[in-house]
């Protein structure tokens, strides 16, 4: 799903956002996905090297995730200080990735 400029600038609902935000890692490399858990939230969900998960999402005032192993028993979770209405999907990416590498996601070289 591509967004024009004049897109971009009107406000994205959080659906559209959390896919920007997955669309956006994933062409840095990450094995990431959008995923609606239910209740009408959607996280971004990223492959922990480990056979887990590193969900994030907006459940929050900010940006956090959850870190599941591959039971889905969680191991951890993490706080960014991104808001959680933030509409600028550049700036959400650099808040969850720095915190996604130090905790182990999955990457791919493109």
């Amino acid at each position: 799903m591509s967004h024009g400029k004049a897109e971009l600038e009107q406000e994205l609902n959080e659906n559209e956002i959390v896919d920007a935000v997955a669309d956006a890692l994933r062409s840095q490399g990450f094995s990431a996905s959008s995923q609606d858990t239910g209740g009408g939230i959607n996280c971004v969900v990223l492959e922990h090297k480990d056979g887990g998960e590193i969900v994030w999402g907006t459940a929050d005032v900010n940006w956090g995730a959850s870190i599941s192993d591959e039971d889905g028993g969680c191991v951890s979770s993490i706080e960014t200080g991104c808001p959680s209405d933030s509409q600028d999907v550049t700036a959400i990416v650099e808040a969850i990735k720095g915190p996604s590498l130090a905790s182990g996601v999955v990457v791919r070289s493109l």
